[in-house]
């Protein structure tokens, strides 16, 4: 006996969690998604210049210049002119590691890094500030290291000069990029600033997938544009081709810090664990101008990590990111696949000017509560001005008698759990064609008709089960999930044509 069923397919999946006034939009989403990618900019989106880069990235200016500068020393690395034993304290004498480049920093350093792939000592395939899991007793550092440099330091320009961190064939237990910076107990002296800026984190090249093959199913390939079937999660073996190399559980960037924090101008593409996963003590987190594109798990999640009478000392500020393509924890679709993950330990929390489409369970959660009923009466969960597009659900919240709610973006303030500020989230609108067109066209379309198909079989006759009726253990059948895509690899290289494309929202040309 054998039973077949479509759980999800384009309408249902995507547009029957919206409202109807964004309905007409979706419903034409995968039909603009065919379009030429360097049509012409619409007007809706604001001036541009001649390589489409809008002109309004001023809204972010002095966003991303409000950490105050390093006042140590600057260190210069480039992986393909520098040397190995240079100092680094010149452009001229740029180190060629920049793992040894952070081993050598002190607090307050800041390191400028040229364009190139960097995969730390001997090209293991991650990079450390601080061990992993460790931050109580590797404090790790306070610094700020940029990217998107040129070769001889002379211009900056993170979409022209790529920074990298893009493991091949490394198999590693570690995150791609791990930062803890920490005081010593008891520490009251000043806080520290850490900055990450102008880096492209990709585990594309790395992870495991089923090699592409629009005509096995198995597979998960949506049509013949896109570069991979589906991701392979740690514990499946599909019957099929395979290309990649890893499939286990790495973060894309972790960080256990405090002080002042800033990750910006960066992108985070195929992090099959997290694009940014962070504890934060007391202090300022502000993550901007990123773009967060088909991640796994969730795109980001800042947990604090203070005692409850210090929760009023952490804050976070999310804002001018564009989060695309966020999967579930397995291709069952079960889990995970947030956005936005609004967590514990933090008193106020702002989430404004973001972009959020195309992710399968939520483009933000808030489904969390504080350890008392007086610590979740402080918290402010502010989620306003935010875009909204082809989301399963745009915002999720807990609720009791039923596992969660979906909020549409039009009713957010309806939400008692989102405030004080709620203002200004919405669909989409119409006419910002010059985004849509700067998403893969292929890996929107397969995501645009994602279908899963679930088959369940029975055999009575089976060994096992002949076995489990002698001794009066129940009957086992089996059930095969097929989607037609999962976190399937998007090519990097076009996340870069994101920033920049619809004004005031997402992440702006950086600066």
């Amino acid at each position: 006996m054998k039973a077949s069923r479509l759980i999800a397919a384009a309408a249902v999946f995507l547009i029957a969690a919206v409202p109807m006034s964004a309905q007409g939009f979706l419903k034409n989403l995968a039909e603009k998604a065919k379009t030429e990618v360097n049509k012409a900019v619409n007007n809706a989106v604001g001036t541009t210049d001649n390589n489409g880069s809008n002109a309004s990235s001023n809204a972010v200016k002095s966003v991303t210049s409000a950490i105050p500068a390093a006042k140590g020393k600057t260190y210069y690395v480039s992986v393909s002119t520098g040397s190995a034993r240079a100092d680094g304290l010149t452009a001229a004498t740029a180190m060629k590691d920049l793992q040894k480049a952070i081993d050598t920093a002190e607090d307050n350093d800041q390191i400028f890094v040229a364009e190139g792939n960097y995969l730390g000592n001997l090209d293991r395939g991650y990079i450390e500030v601080g061990k992993f899991g460790n931050a109580t007793h590797d404090l790790g550092k306070f610094i700020s290291i940029y990217g998107g440099y040129s070769t001889d330091f002379s211009e900056r320009d993170v979409i022209k000069h790529v920074t990298k961190f893009q493991p091949t064939d490394q198999k590693f237990i570690a995150p791609l990029f791990n930062f803890n910076a920490k005081r010593p107990y008891g520490y009251t002296g000043p806080v520290g600033n850490v900055v990450i800026d102008g880096f492209v984190f990709d585990f594309g090249e790395n992870n495991l997938y089923c090699a592409a093959n629009v005509d096995d199913p198995i597979t998960g390939t949506p049509n013949t544009g896109v570069l991979t079937g589906r991701f392979i999660e740690p514990d499946g073996a599909p019957n099929c081709p395979k290309v990649g190399y890893a499939n286990g559980d790495e973060y894309g960037l972790h960080m256990d810090v405090e002080g002042n924090v800033r990750i910006s101008n960066c992108i985070f593409v195929n992090c099959r664990d997290y694009g940014i996963s962070a504890l934060m003590g007391k202090g300022h987190m502000e993550i901007c101008n990123n773009i967060f594109i088909s991640c796994r798990y969730s795109a980001c999640q800042v947990r604090g990590s203070t005692k409850d009478s210090d929760i009023d000392k952490v804050s976070l500020d999310f804002h001018h990111n564009t989060v695309l393509f966020t999967w579930t924890r397995t291709k069952v679709f079960e889990d995970m696949g947030q956005g936005f993950r609004f967590m514990n330990g933090i008193r106020t929390i702002n989430v404004y000017n973001n972009i959020f489409g195309c992710n399968s369970n939520c483009g933000v959660e808030r489904v969390y509560y504080e350890t008392s009923k007086e610590l979740e009466s402080l918290k402010q969960s502010n989620l306003f001005n935010n875009y909204f597009f082809a989301n399963r659900r745009d915002l999720e919240i807990a609720s009791s008698g039923v596992a969660s709610i979906s909020v549409p973006a039009a009713r957010i303030e309806e939400a008692e759990q989102i405030g004080p500020k709620y203002e200004g989230n919405m669909e989409m609108p119409e006419g910002n064609d010059a985004f849509i067109n700067a998403i893969d066209k292929s890996y929107l379309e397969g995501f645009m008709t994602l279908k899963i198909i679930s088959s369940r079989s029975y055999n009575a006759n089976s060994a096992a089960n002949q076995v489990n009726r002698l001794f009066g253990l129940n009957q086992q059948g089996s059930e095969i999930v097929r989607p037609s895509m999962y976190c399937n690899k998007y090519p990097w290289e076009k996340a870069k044509d994101l920033f920049g494309k619809v004004a005031g929202y997402g992440a702006q040309m950086p600066q």
